[in-house]
């Protein structure tokens, strides 16, 4: 790629974060703040290097905000893989189909209307990094549905773990034994950090 080509794609993706953002605030839908988007997508660019692939979940998608950071993970990344974003609001969720298909992510991103820990379940293949910003209080269900499937060396990633609201605390503590390892990236919100160790 030469430098006129970075240059471009790099307006790309600023051009698409900076949309989505907006988007989300108009909407008045919580989303991660830009911090947390540089957590996300570090995050998820080492873990698709390490694996060589990127089969990734986010739990809770809003409008894309939070999708968009992994989408640019695995595009740099250059390796194989995909995003299954799920949103349960109706309205939140014809704003990340609109994203996917105004910015013809389609080969990255496929995006399911309807209850993550419904959906999950569906998803057959093996996962190696899941971003959780679902309802506080389902945090551990879905950490308990998830953690067999996601692959050794994978991460799953959860929002707003600084409040401790719904079952954060009980979350946290499982994802802190039996192979796996947790700790807390110091952004305003905070984002626990789970790895799978073994």
């Amino acid at each position: 790629m030469n430098e006129n080509e970075t240059t471009k794609m790099k307006t790309k993706w600023n051009e698409v974060i900076r949309k989505t953002y907006e988007k989300s605030r108009k909407l008045g839908v919580p989303s991660i703040d830009l911090e947390d988007g540089y957590v996300l997508f570090s995050l998820a660019y080492l873990t698709a290097l390490n694996l060589r692939k990127l089969n990734a979940i986010d739990a809770g998608a809003g409008v894309g905000f939070s999708t968009i950071w992994i989408a640019k993970a695995l595009e740099d990344s250059e390796v194989d893989g995909k995003i299954y974003a799920i949103e349960e609001d109706s309205r939140r969720f014809d704003g990340l189909r609109e994203l996917v298909l105004n910015y013809k992510f389609q080969d990255k991103v496929i995006p399911i209307e309807g209850n993550a820990l419904e959906l999950i379940e569906g998803i057959k293949e093996e996962i190696n990094f899941i971003f959780i910003d679902i309802d506080k209080h389902l945090y551990l269900d879905l950490f308990k549905l998830v953690k067999d499937k996601i692959q050794v060396g994978g991460l799953v990633l959860a929002h707003n773990v600084n409040h401790r609201w719904g079952t954060i605390e009980e979350f946290i503590e499982e994802a802190s034994k039996d192979g796996w390892k947790t700790t807390i990236a110091p952004t305003p919100e905070g984002i626990s950090i789970s790895f799978k160790v073994s």
